[in-house]
């Protein structure tokens, strides 16, 4: 039996409980909020303890794995704490807002040889791995243009009703860090790492908060390839999400997980199992301008996948430095965004 803590009880932490609750042999042993509403109100809806201070929390024998489900300024101070309490993590994405903070959790769990995993669960919609497995045998040819448009809506509501949303601190900027960091995620894992960046950022329409909520960004990949990245949450209605492949083969789009274009100047058999990703929907998706507007299949597929490698002893598939590489790269556009010059990204640790 793998025993889990909750810490943060908010929106996003929904998705983590009820993966815990599909995976066989898991249960929630206790959750914590700095809220003491929210914490009780978890903790009596699943019939479990509930602490104010996670560190209590921290101190139980009954808890293997935890999940960090509170603000993203919040995440490696917490995931240091985890792993000094020898437990295994899984964070929110993205995993911090800083590079210095990430490098020091991902040191910490390494160092207490505990799993560290950061939740990207779009890498796990079938379409994503499909068009991720072609590139990788070689159907595109050599990449030539590679592109993610992350254009949606957040009414003003969204950012005024929170502390933390918008926030430079806690959220560690706007449309980039929050709502496009899946996408930014989805392009480097299959297109490749980013080697430089040039940007512009701006708040166009909610003036209220620190960060952005318009971005374009132009990107050159290490193999050479040219991109683009655009992000917003300024933009009603809001559209659907698509990430763009084109090769020398050929090209491909993936619309909110759906397959929409698959185009190439010869035949091979992978066309055939395109159509299906293609005919395959995961539903009406209004992620586009409502921030929950999703089940949690894809949560509970990675999350067991890491309660597998705890039980074995291996590795989770999007480890700390897998996931440091988004963050890296936004960081870099909003670098470039401020200085107005093109930022050349180092390596990882």
């Amino acid at each position: 039996m793998i025993g889990v803590g909750i810490i943060g009880c908010g929106g996003i932490a929904g998705f983590h409980i009820a993966s815990y609750q599909d995976i066989p042999g898991c249960r929630i042993a206790a959750v914590s909020s700095a809220s003491e509403q929210s914490a009780r109100r978890a903790g009596e809806s699943l019939h479990v303890d509930w602490y104010t201070d996670y560190r209590e929390m921290l101190k139980r024998d009954d808890i293997d794995v935890v999940s960090i489900c509170t603000p993203s300024g919040l995440h490696a101070e917490e995931a240091i704490d985890c792993a000094n309490a020898k437990k295994h993590v899984i964070v929110e994405k993205p995993l911090d807002v800083t590079l210095e903070k990430i490098d020091a959790m991902i040191r910490s769990c390494r160092e207490n040889h505990v799993l560290l995993s950061c939740i990207f669960n779009f890498r796990y919609c079938e379409s994503y791995r499909f068009v991720k497995r072609t590139v990788d045998e070689g159907r595109f040819g050599h990449l030539i243009n590679c592109n993610a448009y992350v254009r949606w809506y957040r009414k003003p509501e969204y950012y005024a009703g929170s502390k933390w949303r918008g926030t430079l601190k806690l959220d560690g900027g706007g449309a980039l860090m929050n709502q496009s960091v899946h996408y930014v995620d989805l392009l480097q894992w299959i297109a490749g790492g980013v080697e430089s960046v040039m940007a512009y950022t701006g708040t166009l329409l909610h003036r209220s908060i620190e960060a952005e909520d318009t971005a374009v960004a132009a990107l050159r990949f290490q193999n050479g390839a040219l991109g683009a990245i655009v992000a917003g949450t300024s933009i009603y209605p809001g559209y659907e999400a698509r990430l763009e492949i084109t090769g020398s083969r050929g090209s491909a789009a993936v619309t909110d997980g759906v397959i929409t274009d698959w185009s190439f100047v010869d035949d091979d058999p992978l066309d055939r199992q395109a159509k299906a990703y293609a005919a395959v929907s995961g539903g009406e998706n209004r992620r586009a301008s409502d921030p929950l507007a999703f089940d949690h299949r894809y949560h509970e597929q990675q999350i067991r996948q890491t309660v597998e490698a705890i039980r074995s002893g291996g590795a989770p598939d999007i480890g700390g430095e897998q996931a440091r590489a988004s963050v890296q790269i936004i960081l870099a556009i909003y670098e470039s965004a401020r200085t107005g010059k093109r930022v050349v990204l180092n390596g990882s640790v």
